[in-house]
């Protein structure tokens, strides 16, 4: 996962960047569910190690890890990526969208 930082008022907000793999035959299902969480910015289909790539965004960095074991407790997940930290940064792009899952 890695780590981008923005100050919006008083509260931070935290981006992170991770895989996931999923239970094999899950992956349709996982997707339509990780598309509906307001805190997931970003889903793309990834094909080989792992099925997905997220991008996450939470109130302080204890809120994105604490997200990310609830996806992996709830999400069928059998593996994340490693955490990577880079350094902050003041502001981020804010947008939302997700790549459709071809099948």
């Amino acid at each position: 996962m890695v780590f981008y930082r923005a100050s919006v008022g008083e509260s931070v907000i935290v981006i992170g960047l991770t895989m996931i793999k999923v239970s094999s035959g899950q992956e349709r299902s996982v997707y339509d569910h990780l598309q509906k969480r307001p805190e997931i910015r970003d889903v793309y289909r990834l094909f080989g190690e792992y099925s997905f790539f997220l991008v996450m965004q939470a109130e302080e960095r204890n809120g994105l890890s604490r997200m990310l074991s609830e996806i992996k407790e709830r999400e069928n997940v059998i593996k994340s990526g490693p955490v990577l930290l880079t350094a902050e940064c003041d502001s981020m792009p804010v947008s939302r969208g997700h790549a459709p899952l071809a099948g």
